[in-house]
């Protein structure tokens, strides 16, 4: 997933029983009540338009009501950092998407289509205060407004919501809080022992967290560290292990960042050429004097753009192509 947030969010849901923790938890509660025993049966296929994909996510899921009737729940992760006032157009959009596949070359399905549910998931920094309803967003006096029906979400806003209350299961609760800290200027080491502690022992959910935290927080290896020994004890060596390489290459970026930031000198330059080096030799192994040498030959200019290549070429040789 080119999102991180995205693919957190997607992970959480592929496990149909903390799909339905959070659908029943996060739904209104009239609603919820109306959802059948049986677990949502996700489906496949995104309905998000290609420009929203970087600040959206969405998953759908089949779900049989208690008079046995289906309905389809659509649920949408909202991880822009302010709340988009398009969101209503947009959803009413995805769900002519989500009924005009249902319905296919079957005319009599269009008579007969199934409720869809949208619930909107916000996880940003700023307070939503954007309408739940495109009645809300016309510009019309109320006889005309009579003449139309509601496509009307619900939202959760996870924000305002203190951690514990955000769900009763504890894995469910772990990402939550991990989505809302990731827009917070520093999340204080009790919130964040609360998140690792709250993560299932040896599930690939805990490691997917992990990552996260890592790669997406403002924090630091000490303090994420001594969280994990506070929230895991006895296990904070194996888990740290698990994240080692991401602390070893994010602080090769902020070192990267700070030179160019610093501007090159000669000495700069050979520190760049021998960072290509160690990325190069990290990924492919001993690097060829002839490449040593010719990355010595450099300037910093020149070095600047190779250390963004060899984190992601597919081969030494690639590194030097146009």
């Amino acid at each position: 997933m080119n999102n991180p947030h995205d693919a957190l969010f997607r992970a959480l849901l592929e496990n149909p029983a903390r799909a339905g923790t959070l659908l029943r938890e996060q739904l209104p509660a009239a609603i919820a009540n109306r959802l059948s025993d049986s677990p949502p049966r996700l489906l496949d296929g995104t309905f998000i338009d290609a420009a929203l994909r970087h600040s959206q996510s969405d998953r759908l899921f089949e779900v049989t009501l208690r008079d046995g009737y289906p309905a389809l729940l659509y649920v949408l992760l909202e991880h822009k950092s302010a709340p988009d006032p398009g969101t209503p157009l947009q959803l009413l959009g995805y769900m002519v998407q989500i009924w005009r596949r249902y319905a296919g070359k079957e005319a009599g399905k269009l008579r007969a289509l199934p409720p869809i549910i949208p619930l909107v998931v916000y996880h940003g920094a700023a307070r939503w205060d954007v309408a739940t309803s495109v009645l809300d967003c016309i510009a019309a006096d109320a006889d005309i407004l009579a003449g139309q029906r509601e496509f009307r979400y619900h939202l959760r806003d996870l924000g305002p919501v203190p951690y514990e209350q955000r769900s009763a299961d504890r894995a469910v609760r772990a990402v939550l809080g991990a989505l809302c800290g990731v827009f917070e200027r520093q999340v204080g080491a009790p919130m964040l022992e609360r998140i690792l502690r709250d993560l299932p022992d040896g599930d690939l959910l805990e490691q997917q967290v992990l990552l996260y935290i890592v790669r997406h927080y403002k924090t630091t290896e000490a303090a994420f560290r001594q969280a994990l020994s506070n929230a895991k004890p006895g296990r904070e060596e194996a888990l740290q292990m698990t994240v080692a390489q991401e602390w070893i290459e994010r602080g090769r970026i902020e070192g990267i960042r700070l030179g160019e930031a610093r501007g090159e000198s000669r000495g700069e330059a050979r520190a760049l050429a021998g960072s290509v080096v160690d990325i190069l030799e990290t990924r492919f192994g001993a690097v060829d004097v002839q490449v040593r040498e010719r990355l010595a030959r450099m300037d910093a200019q020149g070095l600047r753009p190779l250390i963004r290549r060899a984190l992601m070429a597919p081969s030494v040789d690639a590194l030097f192509e146009p």
